[in-house]
């Protein structure tokens, strides 16, 4: 392992773009009459993103998928090459779940993601319909 500082920094730093993701839902226009335009853009942000670096990534996945540059620097510092599936196939949210004794595989991470994903373009456009 390189820098165990680094790490738990970076570790730690995904913690509130995960909870933003989830937790916008729960705050009611009401309360911020931007909220769904600001979860819809910072999604559409994270995922143009994530995406542009499965770009860079396709030599080696062979398929194009989005990847989170937080977590491949992550798994780059623990020691993983970045052609190594443990770099791109990882997820943050499970190994997360995993430290509070839930164990999820990371399909089911990308499903909820899917789903929430769509949940929030679905919000945004029958906000401005």
């Amino acid at each position: 392992m390189r820098n165990t500082f680094l790490i738990h920094l970076i570790f730690w730093l995904h913690l509130p773009i995960v909870l933003l993701w989830f937790g916008l839902f729960l705050l009611p226009p009401s309360v911020w009459p931007g909220v769904v335009s600001f979860h819809f853009w910072y999604i559409a942000s994270i995922m143009a993103l994530q995406f542009l670096w499965g770009l860079v990534f396709l030599k080696w996945t062979h398929q194009l998928d989005i990847i989170c540059p937080l977590t491949t620097l992550l798994q780059w510092l623990r020691g993983y090459p970045l052609p190594s599936r443990k770099n791109y196939g990882h997820s943050y949210i499970a190994e997360l779940l995993g430290m509070l004794g839930w164990r999820v595989h990371y399909g089911w991470v990308n499903t909820i993601l899917l789903i929430t994903l769509g949940l929030i373009v679905v919000r945004y456009f029958w906000q401005i319909w």
